[in-house]
């Protein structure tokens, strides 16, 4: 028997997922501090006679910066915009002072989005993924002899099958009288997680800029290059509600026929992803401590972070940090791990987001 929880799921932070495709002046314009996505091939099928022999002119030289514009100048917003996304005052600025720069691609990765309607989701895999890397964590420290005994083969432990082992989720080659993962096995394989389905007013697009803490100067100081992302904004930057629901399912059914091998239920998930994504906040403030312009940051995730009764954090997506997304069998996670973090617009943590199981 399945069981079926509906859930919420509250934005903290910014959030990325993106696409793995970058988007250029080509597929948008931005108006008035609005992105708008756009087909530019429908854009160039509403220009006259006139525009088109300049357009053709145009690729002919290939005056790429001039192609921009005449997409730009043509735009009609009713007639070409398939959605809009509030852009920073920065990325706004940035596109009107570079439309005309060559050396400026001004891409754009954009959040993962419904084919043909582009409603933005949070793929259920992706919080899967953040639930699955907390439990692994839990097992792994309820179990330090046999984290030891697995790890101490090297060959074994770069493979990765140490986490099928410590989820029991193998099977002996009779032949090779060697295990070897067995997906069957597997307790999340009884975890089902819908998509969640998130609205444009939440969406902003903006710099990810890569920060590193300057100890003498008690400020953080931004390095590396331009970055410009699509996110849920999330209440950190709103400063009101960011909730989207969603549906959990958790199946019992299969440890108890299939042999999966090790049940999975809503206050083990809780327990689990309370406990790994506090310690990796811990982590944060850690590496925030001597940046005192980062107090008042710090101050209000804290207060986001609480959990009530039947509630846990978890973060997901891109520039969690790699604390958030990966499990070290055999060194314990320290501050001194990574010398940067990503932040967008160079001041909120990515990725921080809240599940509470209300039915």
């Amino acid at each position: 028997m399945a069981e079926i929880y509906k859930v919420k799921y509250q934005i903290l932070t910014p959030i990325h997922i993106g696409t793995g495709e970058d988007l250029t002046p080509f597929d948008y314009v931005i108006v008035d501090d609005n992105f708008h996505r756009v087909n530019a091939d429908e854009i160039i099928s509403s220009l006259s006679q006139e525009q088109l022999n300049k357009f053709y002119a145009l690729i002919e030289q290939n005056n790429i910066t001039s192609l921009r514009e005449l997409i730009a100048g043509n735009f009609d917003e009713k007639r070409f915009s398939k959605y809009k996304v509030k852009v920073t005052k920065n990325v706004a600025e940035k596109y009107q002072w570079n439309l005309r720069n060559v050396n400026n691609q001004l891409l754009i990765s954009p959040f993962v989005r419904v084919d043909g309607d582009f409603k933005p989701y949070i793929p259920g895999s992706s919080i899967k993924g953040a639930i699955r890397t907390a439990i692994i964590d839990r097992v792994a420290k309820d179990n330090p002899e046999m984290i030891k005994r697995i790890t101490s083969n090297e060959k074994e432990y770069k493979s990765n099958t140490w986490e099928h082992k410590l989820l029991k989720a193998v099977r002996v080659d009779q032949k090779k009288k060697e295990e070897k993962v067995d997906i069957s096995k597997d307790p999340f394989r009884a975890l089902k997680i819908s998509d969640v389905f998130v609205s444009n007013e939440v969406m902003r697009i903006g710099e990810v800029l890569n920060a590193r803490v300057d100890e003498r100067r008690n400020r953080l100081a931004t390095v590396g290059i331009q970055m410009i992302k699509e996110v849920i904004a999330g209440e950190i930057i709103t400063g009101g509600s960011v909730e989207f629901e969603g549906e959990i399912i958790i199946d019992d059914f299969l440890p108890k026929v299939e042999g999966v091998s090790m049940p999975l239920t809503k206050d083990f998930i809780i327990q689990s992803c309370n406990q790994f994504y506090n310690e990796e906040f811990k982590r944060e403030q850690e590496f925030y401590e001597f940046a005192t312009d980062m107090n008042e940051i710090i101050e209000k995730m804290r207060s986001l972070l609480r959990v009530k009764q039947n509630e846990c954090v978890v973060r997901v997506g891109r520039f969690s940090g790699v604390y958030a997304v990966t499990i070290n069998a055999r060194k314990p996670h320290n501050k001194k791990w990574g010398t940067t973090r990503n932040l967008f617009e160079g001041r909120y943590p990515m990725g921080w987001m809240k599940i509470k199981f209300v039915g």
